[in-house]
């Protein structure tokens, strides 16, 4: 596994900033133009309950490798300074996982494995 220098929230809150921007402009670019659908169909991939059955399912697929799978380890074992507002906290550490997981392939330059992620990621999204 490469060296990963960033601590598992850090990686989180990358990986929250990148779903959000690639979940947005996949609901944009579907030609939603209303502010207040926008933003109820983005929080409902975008949310702690969203990613964590997200997350389930890639994993029943075996979609991710091993270091994704570190990843993955580090973010649901990660202590959190916050608390979840709608979820369990079992949903939460999941989410966590899964935006550390998107972080790290951004951060350490792995475009093309996160738009793979990303791509699978929405369209899971568009079934919740």
């Amino acid at each position: 596994m490469e060296i990963v220098y960033q601590n598992a929230i850090s990686l989180a809150w990358m990986g929250d900033a990148i779903m959000t921007m690639y979940v947005r402009k996949h609901f944009l670019l579907k030609g939603i133009q209303n502010p207040h659908k926008l933003q109820r169909m983005s929080a409902k991939v975008c949310s702690a309950k969203g990613q964590s059955v997200i997350l389930d399912t890639l994993i029943q697929e075996d979609f991710f490798n091993a270091d994704e799978k570190e990843i993955l380890r580090r973010g649901r074992n990660a202590s959190p300074h916050t608390k979840a507002k709608n979820a369990t906290s079992e949903q939460y550490m999941k989410a966590t996982a899964l935006e550390a997981c998107l972080g790290y392939l951004y951060l350490y330059d792995h475009a093309e494995r996160l738009n793979v992620l990303m791509d699978r990621i929405i369209q899971l999204g568009d079934q919740l």
